[in-house]
């Protein structure tokens, strides 16, 4: 049993000679998994994208040890069918002359391990999102590429263009922007109307990308 723990020997307890601690079946105890696993997917469509680098790591970790935990059920069930195979009753003669005999159960087959993925291969899939989310940068703000950011820059350039029409457009700025970030909303002051529009001009670019 010892050769068959040797490809989970670091999932398992070991004792002070650092051989597998076995039960008298021979089977091992797991050590304790991972502790603080998220999902991600979850967590993005949250848009709490923070520590998401750590969160993929421990993802990663968990996928070893959940197949770690298959391994050992398969040792458990490996057993289970080798006893049994190990106590099928004596084949019998039949008065035809023909004998009957047990079949034995064939072995189960062990997991296959998977490859230990890098905390960005883990995120991989749901890059888009994350960087939509954590946007782009005007005045210290990562404002997120989304359609309530690009509603507010809309309403913002419709109430400029209206205090255009009644001579008030100096009156206008400074303006606050309320931008929704992925640490939540935040406020990015707008000095004047060109800042206005390099600030929504670099927004549609960057957000008009996610579409094509």
């Amino acid at each position: 049993m010892t050769n068959n723990l040797t490809p989970i020997l670091e999932f398992i307890v070991l004792d002070a000679e650092q051989n597998p601690a076995v039960d008298e079946q021979g089977l091992p105890t797991l050590l304790q998994g991972p502790v603080g696993v998220k999902d991600i997917p979850e967590l993005i469509a949250k848009g709490k994208i923070d520590n998401l680098t750590l969160f993929a790591e421990l993802q990663s970790k968990h996928e070893q040890y959940a197949w770690a935990r298959e391994y050992v059920d398969y040792l458990v069930e490996r057993n289970e069918v080798e006893q049994h195979n190990a106590n099928l009753p004596a084949p019998v003669a039949n008065e035809d002359g023909s004998v009957t005999e047990v079949e034995p159960k064939p072995l189960p087959v062990a997991p296959t391990r998977p490859a230990v993925r890098t905390a960005a291969e883990v995120l991989e899939p749901y890059q888009k999102q994350i960087n939509k989310l954590k946007g782009i940068e005007c005045k210290g703000v990562f404002v997120s590429l989304n359609e309530s950011n690009q509603n507010g820059l809309s309403a913002l350039k419709s109430a400029l263009e209206l205090a255009k029409e009644f001579g008030e457009a100096e009156a206008f700025f400074p303006v606050n922007f309320n931008a929704e970030t992925a640490q939540g909303v935040q406020v990015v002051t707008l000095e004047n109307e060109a800042e206005f529009k390099q600030f929504g001009f670099s927004f549609i670019l960057a957000r008009k990308a996610y579409f094509e």
